[in-house]
């Protein structure tokens, strides 16, 4: 089933919806409708791919949990889970382990709660590819907040989950071994919805704690009309979390029966 659902995406999101419509309409030419589904699908690629729409589909999901200033507000809380994403095992060209931009910043967000309020880190997330061997992943992430000064003690690896489901499972293990509930949980803001939508069904009791934030401040621009590969981009993971939020309610309803 993960690995359907990994094909599933490459085809519902883009590019790949686009180079279908665009198939199909070369394939019926001659039929008069495909002249209106060629323009209909270069207008909607447009669309989507500039800075307009995607500040219209993108700020509901990041503007539905405020950052946390100040986690000893929340306080008691027993840990820090930290979901990954975005992992580079060293291979290729790549000499050494790296993170992207986003978990970078997931990371960091995570690194300061924890400055600010010590306790034990939890960093979900694994090997996420089904055609390709396992390339210490999780550890990646959990040696860059152990370079940074957390000590290792304090890190916990969960290197079983593949999806952000699964991590709701997987870390609700772990606290229960330990005698823990309440918690920060950390991940970027587009996906806190998502996140928290299952880790409230399976693993309460998550408190939220968004970092990663792309949305800055709103000015109108022309420029914003054009379609760019910096707004493409970041549609393309915004409408993953559209359409995994509606996965995840179809998951735990099933999960629950």
């Amino acid at each position: 089933m993960f690995t359907l659902k990994q094909f599933l995406k490459g085809l519902i999101l883009p590019p790949m919806p686009w180079l279908l419509l665009l198939l199909v309409a070369l394939l019926f030419w001659n039929r008069r409708w495909s002249r209106k589904l060629l323009l209909g699908t270069l207008l909607l690629a447009t669309f989507l791919h500039s800075g307009l729409a995607l500040h219209t589909v993108r700020h509901p999901l990041e503007s539905r949990y405020a950052p946390l200033i100040d986690p000893r507000t929340e306080e008691p809380y027993d840990a820090i889970v930290v979901l990954t994403g975005g992992l580079v095992p060293a291979g290729g060209l790549i000499p050494f382990p790296q993170i992207s931009e986003s978990m970078f910043r997931r990371l960091d967000e995570g690194w300061r709660l924890y400055r600010l309020a010590p306790r034990p880190m939890i960093v979900s997330g694994g090997h996420v590819d089904p055609f390709s061997p396992p390339k210490n992943e999780n550890q990646i992430a959990c040696d860059y907040l152990i370079r940074w000064g957390v000590p290792a003690q304090d890190v916990i690896g969960e290197p079983r989950s593949r999806d952000t489901f699964e991590s709701a499972v997987e870390v609700r293990k772990l606290l229960e071994q330990r005698g823990w509930r309440r918690y920060l949980l950390v991940t970027s803001a587009v996906h806190m919805p998502r996140s928290m939508l299952v880790f409230r069904s399976l693993c309460p009791d998550p408190i939220p704690a968004p970092g990663d934030f792309t949305i800055g401040e709103s000015t109108w621009s022309p420029l914003r009309l054009f379609p760019s590969e910096e707004a493409g981009g970041f549609m393309t993971s915004t409408l993953h979390e559209y359409i995994g939020l509606v996965n995840y309610r179809l998951r735990i309803w099933t999960h629950s029966r």
